[in-house]
């Protein structure tokens, strides 16, 4: 039984010795291979290399990232203007409902910023055509009788439900002053 288990053994070991040699071998083979694709001027033929079954993993993975190291970096893309990030905005939210919701929160106060600014900007400006005191309440609360003088301007901030009209006049120390008229009033005293 000793000579048969040592008859067994050394074939084993032999066995074992040619498994490793072959196993050098095709590492050698593949290094070779790695280095002449390397070498080649054209990347078409580097990327192609990658599906050689001549490479073992370890050295695909050195072709892929010297590939990879060759081609161009991704350029990210700032948008210029707000056509272009509302564009972008959507598109991602075509894709990702996160995008969606990003878009969300950026468009409601966006909306609402542009809400406030139209309806604080003027709807048109008037020149004064004569003297005229008018009461001015100003932001602070305070109310004031200001005497206007011909050819001052005045902003017409809006139009009340009732009719009359908003006008706005600023005072350099106080701010903005604001003004409730009737339209008789105004097309009296102002020119548009």
């Amino acid at each position: 039984m000793s000579k048969r288990l040592a008859t067994l053994t050394k074939r084993f070991v032999d066995a074992r010795a040619d498994v490793d040699a072959s196993k050098r071998e095709l590492r050698e083979a593949s290094a070779r291979k790695l280095a002449k694709l390397q070498a080649l001027p054209d990347p078409a033929a580097r990327l192609a290399g990658l599906k050689d079954p001549a490479l073992t993993p370890y050295d695909r993975d050195r072709l892929e990232q010297t590939v990879a190291n060759l081609l161009p970096r991704r350029r990210v893309r700032v948008p210029r203007s707000l056509a272009d990030t509302m564009h972008a905005g959507l598109r991602h939210a075509r894709y990702r409902w996160r995008g969606l919701v990003l878009l969300g929160l950026i468009s409601i106060p966006v909306m609402v910023i542009a809400a406030v600014a139209a309806s604080r900007t003027g709807q048109s400006m008037g020149i004064f055509n004569n003297n005229y005191n008018i009461s001015w309440t100003f932001a602070d609360g305070h109310t004031e009788s200001i005497p206007v003088p011909a050819g001052a301007a005045v902003v017409v901030a809006g139009r009340m439900p009732n009719g009359d009209f908003r006008l706005r006049y600023w005072k350099a120390s106080d701010g903005y002053g604001v003004a409730i008229i009737s339209p008789e009033t105004l097309a009296r005293i102002t020119k548009f």
